[in-house]
């Protein structure tokens, strides 16, 4: 089953990343707020993982978060540029 969330937090989408969710797509905005990012993530856990993030009992390994922040820090910054 096919299970999709959609945050423009960037530690909350790092964490699924780091834990097996899939980045499906951004979705680059410029608002009154500034410009950000709408992450786009998918895979069977991602509900589960939403949660553990949200409630505070996220544990994942340091250096796959470390690896997942950089990658999304690069699709933002392309996703962004591309855009505007």
């Amino acid at each position: 089953m096919h299970f999709e969330i959609k945050t423009t937090d960037l530690w909350q989408s790092a964490y699924i990343l780091a834990k097996g969710g899939r980045l499906r797509g951004l979705k680059p905005d410029c608002g009154r707020a500034g410009r950000f990012v709408t992450f786009i993530l998918d895979g069977e856990d991602v509900f589960r993982l939403k949660s553990e993030f949200t409630s505070g009992q996220a544990n994942c390994n340091v250096s796959q978060l470390r690896a997942s922040m950089l990658h999304l820090k690069s699709e933002i910054s392309h996703a962004l540029n591309d855009k505007y």
